[in-house]
């Protein structure tokens, strides 16, 4: 019974997510709530200012709503404060950017300093839930005992991850992509060691919904306010596991965008030059004349073959 209720919920959560699209579109549209493309991207998007956004709100409530209907456990109503706590910052610097009219919505400093302080809360209460200072290590069945360094170690792992979904969200499709092939297998890996987090699911499915509006050409886009929280949702379920090393794996995409980043900044600095046409990589695939969809299509079956590898030969 319990396998055909929760069969149900997820059901509805994809139905229902996929049907009120189109209202919260329009709802979008009315209030001018329109995205502002970033003078330092390609010119490829600029056909794209004026696209709603913001459009993460939805998948964000159904995602929560259904996740909890699903298993109204402790663990759950955490993963759904990580969302909603990261969720906030991202909405604040959507919300400044349409107010202002321009790509421009909080201070790298102000975003980075939220990202801090919420991350520290999360690792508090992860820690009264599931007391842990230990990592678990791939391709083993050992345990790295960090002691107090594991609490910064966390911190830093939830603000990477939530900035790492940020950044992957630069192509129509391509960020709720990739959740999908982390979150899916995630959520795969944490059932057969005995950990249930249906939430990953729900998530999954009200993102899935989403896309059917985000592909290219995207009627809507996640935001900030969507990127960041689904960061805070794979930031928070790690957390509560000590599995933070394993998002290497699951998550690839994501760590390899934002470490295409961190290369060309800091080799630009030392040297002036560029080692990509432009970061994050995904912009650098397309001005070598990818298409949006191709691109989306690799990193997406990329980082599902490196999540299904972990799956299949970790003990």
């Amino acid at each position: 019974m319990e396998i055909f209720l929760r069969a149900v919920i997820l059901f509805i959560a994809f139905f229902s997510t996929y049907l009120l699209y189109p209202i919260f579109i329009d709802i979008l549209k009315k209030n001018s709530v329109g995205q502002f493309i970033r003078k330092e991207g390609p010119d490829l998007h600029n056909y794209k200012e004026g696209t709603p956004t913001m459009g993460g709100l939805l998948f964000i409530a159904s995602g929560s709503i259904f996740g909890v209907l699903m298993n109204p456990v402790g663990e759950t109503f955490f993963l759904v404060l990580a969302v909603i706590l990261f969720a906030f910052i991202g909405l604040l610097d959507d919300w400044l950017s349409v107010r202002r009219k321009n790509a421009e919505g909080l201070k790298v400093h102000q975003k980075f300093l939220l990202q801090i302080v919420f991350a520290i809360l999360l690792v508090l209460f992860s820690q009264m839930m599931s007391p842990h200072t230990h990592i678990l290590l791939p391709f083993s069945n050992q345990r790295l005992e960090l002691g107090f360094f594991y609490y910064i170690f966390t911190v830093f792992v939830i603000v990477a991850i939530s900035n790492a979904v940020n950044l992957t969200d630069g192509l129509d499709g391509l960020a709720g992509s990739v959740f999908l092939s982390t979150a899916v297998p995630l959520y795969v890996f944490y059932r057969f060691h005995g950990n249930d987090f249906p939430i990953l699911l729900t998530f999954s499915l009200a993102v899935c919904a989403f896309l059917f509006y985000n592909f290219k050409p995207a009627k809507v886009f996640m935001g900030d306010t969507g990127a960041i929280a689904l960061g805070g949702l794979l930031g928070g379920v790690v957390s509560l596991t000590g599995t933070e090393l394993f998002l290497l794996f699951f998550a690839l995409i994501f760590f390899v965008e934002t470490l295409s980043v961190l290369i060309q900044v800091g080799w630009y600095k030392i040297t002036k030059r560029r080692v990509f046409k432009m970061s994050p990589l995904h912009h650098h695939y397309e001005l070598k004349g990818y298409s949006e969809e191709s691109i989306v299509f690799r990193f997406s079956v990329v980082n599902l073959i490196a999540a299904l590898l972990i799956l299949g030969v970790y003990k």
